[in-house]
């Protein structure tokens, strides 16, 4: 069996993120909000602060969302997808040739649907409708003190709140 390295790579982007953080004591609560979106040459996208949404009929290489879902529609392909605080879902009639992996978040494979890789859920729950869904390894891992979920608040804690691409301000909406 081979072993994925989207999963290791993840998880190291969400404990180098930290070291990306700026000072944001002069900034105003509530008055900005994060969005982040990137495309590749080689086909992959990445976003933060919203969802990725792929649709009907698009190849992706890989989908990456930090602080927002990856949304697979029926009829789209991607390589690999991931989320960062966030969840995997993948519709009937969609498909993910590598691996889905969500840190702090869900997998959901709905019924119709295939990975034809692993589905991991850290933090997280994985939901596969049919077992055959998914042809590598089902992997959850979360564990839960008092009702809060520790390994989620370990990636919130790695994953720091304040990075970002760029400041979209609210109040400059109606200019």
């Amino acid at each position: 069996m081979r072993l994925s390295p989207i999963p290791v790579l993840a998880l190291t982007f969400t404990l180098a993120a930290p070291a990306f953080a700026g000072d944001d004591s002069a900034k105003k609560p509530n008055e900005w909000r994060v969005v982040c979106a990137n495309n590749t040459k080689d086909g992959s996208r990445m976003v933060q602060g919203t969802d990725l949404v792929i649709e009907a009929g698009e190849k992706v290489k890989d989908a990456v969302a930090v602080e927002g879902n990856v949304i697979i529609r029926k009829g789209a392909v991607v390589e690999d997808a991931v989320a960062i605080r966030g969840r995997v879902i993948i519709e009937a009639g969609a498909q993910v040739k590598g691996d889905a992996v969500s840190l702090g978040g869900e997998v959901r494979v709905h019924s119709g649907a295939r990975v034809d890789g692993n589905a991991v859920a850290l933090g997280g729950r994985l939901t596969v409708d049919k077992d055959d869904a998914v042809a590598g390894d089902k992997v959850s891992l979360s564990f839960e003190i008092g009702g809060k979920d520790v390994v989620r608040s370990l990636i919130e804690g790695a994953l720091d709140k304040e990075l970002r691409c760029h400041i979209i301000d609210d109040a400059d909406k109606d200019v």
